[in-house]
Order: C-alpha cells, then structure tokens, then sequence
C-alpha cells in the first residue's frame, strides 16, 4: 500500500538558565498518515517517530555541554556562540514496493567557517517495512558491489574530483545509499573522499546492476 507521507519536525530551542539559547534544533522527518492501514507502514512510521525521539534526547545532552560552556565562557568574559541543528529529507524513490528517503543533517555555530553537513538515508520494503540493505536487492552481493563501484570510480563526479581507484575503493561503502528513478546513488560523508565540506553522491543507472538486481525490484 502506498503510504501518504507528511513532515513532523522535532524542534526544541535548549538555553541556559538567563535565558540564553546555546541549542536550537529542529528535525524533519517523515510521518505516515495512513499507518494504520497496514503493519508495514506503522513499522517505517514508528521507526522515524522514534528517530526524531532519539535525536531530541541527544541533543538534550548536548545541551548540557553547551550550557557548560555557556556559563564558563561568561564568566571569564569570553563570547559564546549558539548552535543550529537541522535535519530534512526528501522522498527519492517510490515504487509499489520500495521506499527510498535522502536525508540531510545539517549543524552551524555563529561565527564558523563552514557548517556541518552530512548524508544519511533509508530505504524500505513496503510490504514487511524492514530497511532494506544493498545486498537485500541484489542475487549477488559482492558482485553487485563489485560493479557499483567499478561504476562509481568511473564516473564523471570522481574524474572531477582527481581521486585515483584505489582512493574510491579505501572509501566506498556500498550500503551508503538511496534509491532515484535513475538509479542507485551512492554517497560519501564530507572527508571521506578528499577535502570536502559537503557529502559527495554519485548515481550508478540500473542498467549498470541489471544482471544482479532481484527480480521483484528489476
């Protein structure tokens, strides 16, 4: 069944006790309206409700910190910077039996030269709701991950980026992805492919995985 998706944004602004905020966060992640509809839908909802819970708890302990800080920094006279915390997603991919979300955290403190930014994603069966891996849609694993990455240390985006195949090799992690209507695109955290400060995606078209995809994803 497909699901009828809407945000909830988990926010919460953290401040010291003048009043001060040193932690703003707000994460958007997806909710399922018709949950109820089948068990498969409660479960993928059920799986972000509790993600937006987890992440606001992490953040209260980071707050804690902050706020350490905060008091320290004002009592020797020092500024203190605040910190944003965002996370949004995007729907990429939906079939009748696979959904496919792109996720982006996204955390700035005033006065720092670059944010933070980083890639997540998930990908899931609609008809159990279980996340589905790289190895769940493929016959053959490691040939399937052999050949996207064969794909990857090809394309455009890496030539661009001057990185050798032994470079893309060291950093790829097949189970880094999500789904488009192109293909899989598979990421990289920012550092993780030379100096970046954003993630770095490359998309490897299904034509490239035919031979090894499952054949109710095919």
């Amino acid at each position: 069944m497909e699901p009828k998706l809407k945000s909830h944004t988990f926010a919460q602004d953290f401040a010291a006790e003048d009043g001060t905020v040193v932690l703003s966060v707000a994460y958007t992640l997806p909710s399922i309206e018709n949950r109820d509809a089948s068990p498969a839908l409660e479960a993928i909802h059920n799986r972000y409700d509790q993600m937006g819970e987890d992440l606001l708890n992490n953040a209260a302990s980071t707050a804690q910190d902050a706020i350490a800080d905060y008091e320290i920094s004002s009592q020797a006279g020092l500024s203190f910077q605040p910190t944003t915390e965002e996370m949004s997603y995007e729907v990429s991919f939906l079939s009748e039996r696979v959904l496919s979300i792109s996720r982006q955290f996204y955390a700035s403190t005033e006065g720092a030269a670059h944010p933070t930014v980083l890639r997540l994603s998930d990908t899931f069966d609609l008809q159990d709701g279980r996340k589905l891996t790289f190895t769940d849609l493929c016959t053959d694993g490691i040939a399937a991950s052999q050949r996207a990455l064969k794909a990857v240390q090809n394309s455009d985006q890496i030539a661009q980026l001057g990185l050798s195949a032994a470079e893309v090799e060291t950093a790829f992690q097949p189970e880094q992805f999500y789904l488009t209507e192109e293909g899989f695109v598979f990421w990289f955290q920012p550092g993780e492919l030379g100096p970046s400060n954003s993630p770095v995606e490359v998309t490897v078209p299904y034509s490239a995985l035919e031979e090894d995809l499952v054949q109710w994803f095919r």
